[in-house]
C-alpha cells in the first residue's frame, strides 16, 4: 500500500471542519424536532360568534364572568371546559359549560348557560340565538326576564332548554 493521494490527504486533514457543519445542522434540528414535540397545543378557543354573544349577553343582563372562568380571555376556559359541577353550585355562577372537541379539540362551544339568583332582569338578550350548540339553558330564581322579541332562543336539534324564574311574554322552542 502506498501512500494516499493528495485528494484523500486533504480530506483527511479538512474533514472535521467540513463535517462539523453539517454534524451541527442535524444536532439543531433533532432539538428543534424535540421542542416541538414537547411543546403543548395551543388551547381550544371559543367559536368568536358564540364568544361575543356570551359577553353581550352578560352585558346587557349587567353581569360579567367570574374568575372560575374566562381565564384568559376566552370565554370557554378554566371552568368552563373541565369537571366543576354546573348545578347547585354557587360559585360559578353566572356560568357556562362548553364542549371543546369540534375542529380536532381546537373549537369550543357554548352548551350550557346559567344565571341564578342574580336578579338579572330586562329583556332575554337576542343574542341567545347566536348560541346555537346550547342544550341547557338555567335562568333560576329571582331573574326577572321578559321575552320581547318571539323567535328560537334554542336549536330545536338538541335537548329542551330549562328554564325557571319570573318571564313575561312568549318563548318559543
Amino acid at each position: 500500500m502506498g501512500r494516499p493521494s493528495p485528494g484523500w490527504s486533504s480530506c483527511l486533514r479538512h474533514g472535521p471542519v467540513l463535517l462539523l457543519p453539517l454534524l451541527l445542522s442535524a444536532l439543531c434540528s433533532s432539538w428543534r424536532a424535540a421542542a416541538q414535540a414537547q411543546a403543548p397545543p395551543p388551547p381550544p378557543q371559543t367559536e368568536p360568534t358564540e364568544a361575543a354573544a356570551v359577553n353581550a349577553i352578560l352585558g346587557k343582563l349587567g353581569l360579567s364572568a367570574p374568575a372560575s372562568w374566562n381565564i384568559s380571555g376566552n370565554p370557554c376556559s378554566g371552568a368552563a371546559t373541565d369537571d366543576t359541577p354546573l348545578d347547585d353550585n354557587p360559585n360559578f355562577n353566572p356560568a357556562i359549560k362548553c364542549d371543546c372537541t369540534d375542529q380536532n379539540g381546537t373549537l369550543c362551544h357554548v352548551t350550557r348557560l346559567k344565571i341564578n339568583s342574580l336578579d338579572a332582569a330586562g329583556p332575554i338578550p337576542e343574542e341567545l340565538r347566536n348560541l346555537t350548540h346550547l342544550i341547557k339553558l338555567y335562568v333560576l330564581s329571582t331573574s326577572s326576564l321578559k321575552s320581547v322579541h318571539q323567535q328560537n332562543h334554542c336549536s330545536p336539534t338538541k335537548e329542551q332548554c330549562y328554564t325557571h324564574g319570573v318571564f313575561t311574554g312568549l318563548i318559543k322552542y
